[in-house]
Parts: C-alpha cells; sequence; structure tokens
C-alpha cells in the first residue's frame, strides 16, 4: 500500500536507504536532515514522501517536488525499494503513483537524474522500463568520469 510517508517512518525510509546501498550507513546525516524538515514543515512547498508499505512494514520510499523556477515541471529525488521487496513491481509501481498524482494536477513533466558510471546501468534501465527517456547527460557532473543522466517523462499531451 502506498501511502504519504509520517514522521513515524523516518528510521525505515532510512534504513531501506541504506539496505538498498543508495546511502552508506555512516552517510545518513543528509537524508535524516531532509526528513526532519519535511516533517517540520520546514522544507519547500509540494515536497512529498511516500512511504509503500507490505503488512504494515515500510519495505520502499519515493521523494518528489517542484523543480525550481518551472511551470508544472517536477523531478523524483529519491526512489528506492528494500532489497528483500524488489523485482516485485513495487518501484513502477511508486513512479506510476507519483505520476498520477501529478497528472491529476494538470502538471506537465517528471524528471529523474542519476549516474552514469555502470553501477548504475540497472537503475537507467528501471527508468527506461518506466517511459523514461534519456533527455541530457552531463560529462564528467557529478567527478571526473561520472557524468550525470536526466531522464524525463511527459505526464500531459504538450
Amino acid at each position: 500500500m502506498i501511502r504519504a510517508s509520517t514522521p513515524d517512518d523516518a528510521a525505515a525510509l532510512i534504513a531501506i536507504a541504506v539496505a538498498a546501498e543508495l546511502f552508506p550507513a555512516n552517510e545518513t546525516e543528509e537524508l535524516s536532515n531532509v526528513l526532519e524538515s519535511y516533517f517540520s514543515g520546514n522544507i519547500g512547498e509540494g515536497h512529498v514522501w511516500l512511504t509503500d508499505e507490505e503488512n504494515g512494514e515500510p519495505c520502499g520510499v519515493a521523494y518528489y517536488a517542484p523543480a525550481p523556477f518551472t511551470d508544472g515541471t517536477w523531478d523524483l529525488l529519491m526512489i528506492v525499494v528494500h532489497p528483500n521487496y524488489q523485482r516485485q513491481g513495487r518501484g513502477k509501481a511508486l513512479v506510476e503513483y507519483v505520476e498520477n498524482t501529478l497528472r491529476a494536477s494538470g502538471q506537465r513533466i517528471l524528471l529523474v537524474e542519476t549516474s552514469g558510471l555502470p553501477s548504475y546501468d540497472r537503475a537507467r534501465a528501471f527508468y527506461t522500463k518506466c517511459g523514461f527517456e534519456e533527455e541530457a547527460r552531463i560529462r564528467d557532473f557529478y567527478k571526473a568520469g561520472e557524468d550525470k543522466v536526466v531522464f524525463r517523462k511527459a505526464l500531459n499531451a504538450e
């Protein structure tokens, strides 16, 4: 079941990100700070955290927000499913939930970015499978030899 995240989910959401190797266990402070800011209402308007749960236990998370200085463009900032629940369609369900929510409010575009390193091949394949198209590649963005790859999906007829 996909639902809005609550403050009680914060520790589990961080644990999911660590289990899926999105963050090393000793480098979750920034994620913790973003969650704290979100739940205390001290983050930009429109930010949304979603939790996917199975039998009352969080197993996936998505975080999206409006792209600054745009009209109807949104960023999917994080999507991750606990390894025990991967390959079950949960990631795709989270993406579709985000897309449908944004479509219902007339939003235009959803962007997601990831690394160009070979270790991110699976993530890039996932976005392509979800109907995103590679829109841009910024060479050496994260560091020398690590490109930023931006994927785009139109939500409504433009």
